[in-house]
């Protein structure tokens, strides 16, 4: 008897039988999202013992309806064909990973479909929010669970594979290299830092574009840890990745792209935030320096309209529009500073 049979058979046991016993005694089941009538529909599949659900539910998504189910008008958006290569939880996400053909031969309508079963599908397995969906290992899209997935308006990646923006920022949001107010679907100047301290941290080439590398990493990648381990804040500066970490009680809370003292001016070592100026003028320089906070000598993190891929300043250590304010904000006086 298949599995399908089975699941049917089950139904209609757990109607002739008290509802605490059924659960205490019946295998475990799943619950997939198929289309009827232009609307969702879920069926439930019985999880074969040694199976993690999440596996199991979406095998039997894309394997498609069963022709007892198909008859009653049941369909699904997916394309026969269709391959999962891998579903695993990351830091409270779902990464899903399936075979190019997820994406082929489709209209945007039926991509979102598509998209929208595998979100209702995984919605019920568990406590997690999101699932960054891949194919072939390359990030197509972050999907939010028990919302309808936003138009696909996608862009065109290395090799012709697709990602949209707004994919890749929810992304980089969850690992932290983003707000979530700044998930807007284009690829800002924003956007172009976060990629930039997220290319740096991961090792990769600095292009502050969504190369097919970074695609790679962006779907495999974990939030940054840091190297430091105590309670209470502090900031880890790594001269040779351009990114700074702002840490509270061991876990990053921002990652922010920065460009440090060009020929190892930015002194390695450990320090403390001593100053803190909203607007501070830099007597050998010449130069305004907005939410400047020392934290050696003359040497601080402050904004600056240019912060490129690479070491460039005198000794300070350079941060964007908009992280530069996040940063003097999360500091105190007496702050640690953590040069590497």
């Amino acid at each position: 008897m298949s599995r399908r049979v089975l699941a049917l058979g089950l139904l209609l046991a757990a109607a002739l039988v008290p509802s605490h016993t059924a659960a205490a005694q019946g295998p475990q089941t799943v619950r997939v999202a198929f289309v009827r009538h232009g609307r969702l529909v879920r069926v439930e599949r019985v999880v074969p013992r040694g199976i993690a659900p999440a596996v199991e539910a979406l095998r039997e998504l894309v394997q498609g309806p069963t022709r007892m189910e198909r008859a009653s008008g049941i369909r699904s958006a997916l394309r026969p064909g269709v391959r999962l290569q891998a579903i695993r939880e990351n830091d409270g996400i779902w990464l899903a990973r399936f075979s190019r053909s997820l994406l082929g031969r489709a209209t945007a309508p039926t991509i979102e479909r598509r998209l929208a079963q595998i979100e209702a599908t995984l919605a019920p397995l568990g406590p997690e929010q999101y699932a960054a969906i891949g194919t072939e290992g390359r990030l197509v899209t972050t999907i939010r669970l028990g919302v309808w997935p936003g138009a696909w308006r996608p862009q065109e990646g290395e090799k012709g594979y697709p990602f949209t923006v707004r994919g890749v920022q929810l992304r980089l949001w969850t690992l932290g290299y983003l707000d979530r107010s700044s998930v807007t679907g284009t690829l800002d100047y924003t956007t172009e830092q976060a990629l930039l301290a997220f290319q740096g941290w991961e090792g990769l080439a600095r292009t502050q574009t969504v190369t097919g590398e970074t695609q790679v990493a962006l779907f495999r990648a974990s939030r940054p840890e840091p190297f430091t381990h105590r309670q209470g804040k502090r900031v880890e500066i790594h001269r040779d990745r351009s990114v700074l970490l702002l840490v509270e009680d061991n876990e990053v809370r921002r990652a922010v792209h920065t460009s440090t003292g060009v020929f190892g001016r930015t002194p390695a070592g450990t320090f403390h935030v001593y100053r803190k100026e909203l607007l501070s003028w830099s007597q050998p320089f010449h130069v305004w320096m907005p939410y400047a906070s020392y934290f050696t000598g003359g040497i601080a993190m402050h904004e600056y309209p240019d912060v490129p891929a690479f070491p460039v300043s005198h000794g300070c250590v350079r941060l964007p529009d908009g992280e530069a304010i996040r940063v003097y904000m999360f500091v105190e006086i007496g702050t640690p500073v953590y040069v590497f």
